[in-house]
């Protein structure tokens, strides 16, 4: 198989299951293990994936990204499934559901209200970089709540790599750090205090059960 065709597969198994193991990998297509290195940190280079310690998750649009060249990382992405406002890779936050279907939210706070409204429907969650605009798991994410830079929906969540970067940041634009259950928490309180309140419509609408509409 050639290296090309090798790593279209790569990308159509990962964005089967969600991730890979290099082991999986290794043994899946017959390479060795600096082979399957090589791979996986050519479709990183590419924003076809996201490398972890052994092995790889998916990103959303792995589809649309061709292993032998650059794309856009907005390509083929649609409008949050929250707010309807346009999705760009500044803030993306994305969700893998049960049954391996991706929705794409403008920004954190909308991300997070998706995944308190319906816990149970989604099996994983990344975040983007603020700082790098680089995907990472959401559960492995530090998230600035309540700061006074609010570039998308109220109340304000930022999502960080790095957790001197996100206290930087939180020292200088106040708001606190937490982790993505401090967030989904911080969420909540905020649905339960604000419920006609400005801001995202899914915030007075999820504790409901009603649907979001435009902003």
């Amino acid at each position: 198989m050639r290296g090309s065709d090798r790593r279209r597969a790569i990308l159509d198994l990962l964005n089967e299951k969600g991730s890979l193991s290099l082991a999986e990998i290794v043994s899946g297509f017959g390479v060795s293990k600096m082979t399957a290195h090589r791979d996986l940190d050519l479709l990183d280079k590419r924003q076809a994936l996201k490398r972890m310690h052994g092995g790889a998750v998916s990103i959303p649009n792995t589809n649309d990204v061709s292993p032998e060249r650059e794309t856009s990382p907005s390509q083929g992405r649609d409008n949050c499934s929250i707010c309807h406002r346009s999705v760009g890779q500044h803030l993306l936050y994305s969700v893998t559901m049960v049954d391996g279907h991706q929705r794409h939210y403008c920004c954190p706070h909308c991300g997070v209200s998706a995944q308190l409204a319906a816990p149970e429907r989604m099996v994983m969650a990344l975040a983007t970089d603020f700082l790098s605009d680089r995907p990472h798991p959401a559960q492995q994410s530090w998230f600035v709540l309540g700061s006074i830079v609010v570039p998308c929906c109220r109340p304000s969540m930022l999502t960080f790599e790095d957790e001197e970067m996100a206290r930087r940041f939180q020292r200088g634009f106040g708001g606190r750090v937490g982790r993505l259950e401090d967030a989904l928490d911080y969420l909540r309180a905020e649905m339960s205090l604000h419920r006609e309140g400005e801001g995202c419509p899914h915030c007075s609408t999820a504790h409901s059960g009603g649907k979001a509409n435009n902003k």
